[in-house]
């Protein structure tokens, strides 16, 4: 008898055929397929980017880490961790760092100007319509968010960066300095504000402007945006009584 229990244990080294057409069962102790678990997952489809899409992904990143830790502290490396990309990837697209800051410089600086342009457009012709907008497309609240501020201070901060922005945007420089002069001589002219000089107006305008964009960035006492509009506001109104007051043109 206990012969034949052997015997019926022994295992005969063939497998069962499968009932009813079902699957053979696995002998046991099988090894499972690598990356095998109890429940299959669908395979995940990989969809590759839009390359402007991700280029500006990258930018956006790099103005974040420019707002973070300024010019010098702006790595390829960094800049792969706030996108959550390989530095390999940022290389394929911009080949440098410095190709890479010099494409955010031009995204911001066209971003800027930008809003200047808009806000000469569906406003009519009078001069004091078109000065008080222009004025006020200094503060659109887009162009100053903290992390652009910061990443804008970044750049102010950088000698090399002023070169590159010079031949960027040297042209819309001019363009809409000469404007406000324009601005500035017509409304001189209409209001016949003896004494006035419009290029020298439209010079404290401008100079005006840019140490209000600089003095929301100051640490200790920074402005906020409606306080450097109200200051802008009011200098207008200091120049030209007759045409503004602190609210808007008369």
């Amino acid at each position: 008898m206990a012969e034949k229990a052997l015997r019926t244990k022994k295992p005969s080294g063939r497998q069962r055929k499968p009932e009813s057409g079902g699957p053979a069962p696995k002998p046991a102790g099988a090894p499972k397929p690598a990356g095998a678990s109890r429940t299959a997952a669908a395979p995940k489809s990989r969809s590759r980017k839009n390359p402007l899409d991700r280029k500006q992904e990258l930018v956006q990143a790099t103005i974040d880490v420019l707002a973070a830790r300024g010019y010098a502290g702006t790595t390829l490396n960094e800049v792969a961790r706030a996108a959550g990309v390989s530095t390999a990837l940022i290389i394929v697209h911009f080949k440098s760092k410095e190709r890479l800051l010099l494409e955010v410089l031009k995204w911001m600086g066209t971003e800027y100007f930008g809003v200047l342009y808009a806000s000469q457009i569906g406003i009519g012709e009078r001069a004091t319509d078109l000065l008080w907008n222009l004025v006020q497309a200094e503060f659109e609240p887009r162009l100053l968010t903290p992390r652009y501020l910061a990443a804008w201070k970044a750049f102010w901060s950088e000698t090399n960066a002023r070169k590159p922005y010079t031949e960027l945007f040297g042209a819309q420089t001019r363009h809409f300095l000469k404007l406000t002069t324009d601005l500035c001589t017509r409304i001189v002219k209409e209001g016949g504000y003896a004494g006035h000089d419009p290029h020298v107006i439209a010079r404290l305008i401008d100079s005006s402007l840019g140490g209000l964009w600089m003095d929301m960035t100051a640490t200790a006492t920074p402005l906020t945006i409606k306080e450097a509009r109200r200051i802008a506001s009011s200098q207008l109104a200091l120049f030209f009584p007759r045409h503004f007051t602190d609210r808007g043109p008369r």
